[in-house]
């Protein structure tokens, strides 16, 4: 009769550590615009970041779908993070505000057991450089329309 109780309490225990050993991580996607003046498409040393953009990370579902999960803006520095983000497949598309001109990355992943942040870092780039750098491509928009194919919330929106 001791036993029933003991396999209770170890049972219930069970059920509240497993869960969350199965769900995969999230991890931060986390980034700086930055000046590339060598144009390798990497955040060297001695470049440096500063660039104000609005950010949005969408989620490419498993049909072909797009999803915005967030918008976020760069700091002075040109920093921009969103938070637990979880597994699946992504891009995050780029405005920047100084000349309404927009990006977008090649879509990438997120998953595993890490919890560290995925990096991110962009170039900023201009309507005449931006098929210099092969992550990158320009997103047109002419009927100033979001990623997803809703209306914008604002127009510096993708």
């Amino acid at each position: 009769m001791k036993k029933l109780p003991a396999l209770l309490v170890i049972f219930l225990a069970f059920l509240l550590v497993v869960p969350s050993d199965l769900q995969a991580a999230k991890r931060d996607v986390t980034g700086t615009i930055f000046n590339d003046p060598n144009g390798n498409n990497r955040f060297d040393k001695n470049e440096k970041g500063g660039q104000s953009a609005t950010i949005w990370l969408y989620h490419v579902l498993p049909n072909g779908n797009k999803r915005k999960v967030g918008k976020v803006s760069t700091d002075q520095a040109g920093n921009y993070t969103f938070k637990n983000v979880p597994s699946g497949r992504y891009f995050i598309s780029v405005r920047y505000d100084s000349n309404r001109f927009a990006v977008r990355t090649n879509p990438f992943n997120i998953g595993g057991n890490s919890n560290a942040p995925y990096n991110a870092n962009l170039p900023f780039v201009t309507p005449a450089t931006v098929n210099k750098y092969p992550k990158l491509t320009s997103t047109p928009n002419p009927n100033n329309l979001d990623e997803d194919g809703s209306n914008t919330v604002s127009p510096a929106a993708p």
